[in-house]
């Protein structure tokens, strides 16, 4: 029985899939990326959707955008027939965008690292001037970080000074009375550096220009076909912010023993496009200080949004400290082009 309504299943989705996209499906294979789809019009990706129409909407235009620009190695979502962004499956939405053959790239050299960085800048100048459609919505992040860091800042001091007159300490109270005042001590850091380094005057310029950032820039949004290709993906979260996020999104990403060599190709590259100055190299730095992951755990115990039990919690407490302090060299090496 359940093996049969598989079948109808997968069968009722292919169906609709191939009428309302005017495909026809040989084949399908599900993975954790989604359902990969082979058709009469090359291997397309269809995904669950829980995006918001209008933030949807959004993204489309996006690429439209950058693709219009010249920057064509990104995938984008296609429409249906009759001009629609999804179908609708069992209550479920579904996108379906063009599918390349190649791997995510493990970015295991210099050179690599360089070709990213490269690959990054021409997608920043790609995405400037970029004017969304009407009736989408749009992701702005212009300005906020500044104020953001110092209310967080704020915050986890307000649970420290609760916590020194709570007797009865968990687990979790003494992880965060030990490591807590470090971490608080990083996100004010992080907000002075960006009101001291022309941080608003970075936001005008990219304000100005209509600057257009991934968001998520991190090594799983990067292949390299089997054409020996740059390819970007996982565009849907992208929005409006300085370029240095991006900078920072994917300087953190590296890991392993040769990292900081990684880092600085990665830079390369990216200057040999675009230049990058004092203010740029401080302003990444701030965004590596944020502990923005341990923030997240402990304001989700503190602040009553609790979705996870105390152990669940603890546990990710654990681990987003051992991932913040795998950024004190990085933030390091940044010194050196300041």
């Amino acid at each position: 029985m359940p093996a049969g309504y598989v079948k109808i299943r997968r069968h009722g989705l292919k169906c609709m899939v191939e009428q309302a996209y005017g495909l026809k499906v040989d084949h399908m294979y599900e993975n954790d990326e989604g359902i990969l789809l082979y058709t009469d019009q090359g291997i397309k990706r269809l995904i669950e959707c829980k995006k918001e129409y209008a933030k949807l909407l959004f993204a489309v235009s996006a690429y439209q955008h950058i693709i219009n620009k010249g920057f064509c190695q990104i995938s984008r979502i296609m429409t249906t027939l009759q001009g629609d962004l999804w179908i609708k499956y069992e209550r479920t939405a579904f996108i379906l965008q063009d599918f390349v053959q190649g791997r995510v790239m493990k970015i295991l050299t210099n050179e690599e690292a360089f070709c990213v960085g490269k690959a990054l800048a021409c997608y920043h100048q790609a995405a400037e001037g970029f004017v969304p459609i009407s009736g989408c919505q749009s992701r702005v992040d212009w300005g906020r970080w500044m104020d953001k860091y110092k209310s967080n800042a704020k915050n986890m001091k307000k649970y420290m000074e609760v916590l020194t007159e709570k007797e009865d300490k968990s687990k979790f109270d003494k992880a965060f009375m030990i490591h807590g005042e470090c971490f608080i001590k990083r996100m004010s850091e992080a907000y002075e550096i960006l009101k001291n380094s022309g941080y608003l005057n970075k936001v005008r310029h990219a304000m100005n220009t209509n600057q257009l950032v991934h968001k998520t820039f991190r090594r799983h949004s990067i292949l390299m076909t089997d054409a020996g290709e740059i390819f970007i993906t996982n565009m849907e979260e992208c929005g409006f912010d300085i370029k240095e996020y991006d900078l920072a999104t994917l300087l953190e990403s590296f890991s392993g023993k040769c990292k900081l060599e990684l880092i600085k190709g990665a830079l390369a590259g990216y200057i040999s496009v675009a230049a990058l100055d004092g203010d740029s190299f401080r302003m990444i730095q701030a965004f590596l200080l944020e502990p923005k992951k341990f923030y997240k755990v402990v304001d989700r115990y503190y602040g009553k949004k609790r979705n996870d039990t105390e152990p669940e919690l603890l546990r990710k407490l654990e681990r987003s400290i051992e991932k913040e302090n795998r950024k004190k060299d990085v933030i390091e090496l940044l010194e050196t082009y300041v």
